[in-house]
């Protein structure tokens, strides 16, 4: 769970694992429930469930949970962004941006393919940090420019995929093949790791064949 305080308002953004859609079971009933799911097992069974609760002076005036499908996602203080009476929030491979403190759906549309990891204000836009692709987008879920590495942004060494430092975008591959970018889109750095260093199934494989002989 996240909370914040956001003018008069406070607000919540929590990972509802437990919520199940059509249920009357659920220990939390809220105000609207956000999911197209694409058929009925999708709605009974999506892969995240975020639920979002606004207060005034503790008094809870408008809750919202969206269900999606796609890679799941974390609740994190970098999968969301709020300012202009609105919030931009990432769930599975969507975007969704909804009003505050009503939080009406303004617009909500696919970013990356897989998931999206985090969002990030950059000027007047957003940075997405995707599964596959990172994306810099309007506040109205334009893309503007799109970058694909040489593998997904997950690393298995342990780098940070994703960062941001004096107004570059720092980031390493599955492979740790490293890259720099300016908020423009435009290479800066592309670092391949060298094909020389052998990959943990290749070690493995040689070893194999050692043990043949």
């Amino acid at each position: 769970m996240v909370k914040l305080n956001y003018k008069n308002y406070q607000i919540e953004v929590i990972n509802d694992i437990n919520y199940t859609i059509n249920s009357a079971d659920n220990l939390k009933v809220y105000d609207t429930v956000f999911f197209p799911g694409k058929n009925n097992e999708d709605r009974f069974y999506p892969t995240s469930k975020c639920g979002i609760i606004i207060k005034e002076s503790d008094n809870e005036i408008a809750s919202a949970i969206i269900c999606e499908s796609g890679g799941a996602t974390a609740i994190t203080e970098k999968s969301f962004v709020i300012e202009e009476d609105k919030i931009w929030i990432c769930v599975c491979n969507k975007v969704y941006c909804l009003e505050i403190p009503t939080l009406d759906l303004i617009w909500r549309k696919e970013i990356d393919f897989i998931t999206n990891f985090s969002i990030h204000k950059v000027e007047d836009d957003f940075i997405i940090h995707g599964e596959l692709d990172i994306k810099r987008i309007t506040k109205s879920g334009e893309i503007i420019w799109s970058f694909g590495g040489r593998n997904i942004w997950v690393n298995q060494e342990g780098k940070t995929e994703f960062s941001i430092e004096n107004n570059q975008i720092h980031l390493f591959d599955f492979e740790s093949n490293e890259y720099i970018l300016d908020f423009n889109g435009e290479t800066i750095l592309d670092n391949p790791k060298p094909s020389s260093e052998k990959k943990w199934w290749d070690i493995l494989k040689i070893a194999q064949e050692i043990k043949k002989k």
